[in-house]
């Protein structure tokens, strides 16, 4: 059962990855990520996009599968 609760986490952590990946963006950091590869603000951005997505999904089915006026109360 999807809790009001578990939407709210899913999009603290992609408001979180999105500012971090926007900071390592403007300032061209990047995490070395095997040989010659790297992680940076670009990835944590879609990794937050991701997120967004996801909590939406997850808001829509609580939505249709609540029963009664007040599905964000249960």
């Amino acid at each position: 059962m999807i809790k009001f609760k578990h939407v709210i986490i899913a999009a603290v952590i992609a408001v979180l990855l999105f500012l971090i990946g926007s900071t390592f963006k403007i300032l061209h950091w990047a995490f070395p990520f095997g040989e010659g590869r790297y992680f940076g603000g670009a990835e944590l951005i879609m990794i937050s996009t991701s997120l967004w997505v996801m909590a939406g999904i997850l808001l829509i089915i609580k939505a249709v599968k609540a029963k009664g006026d007040h599905f964000l109360n249960r």
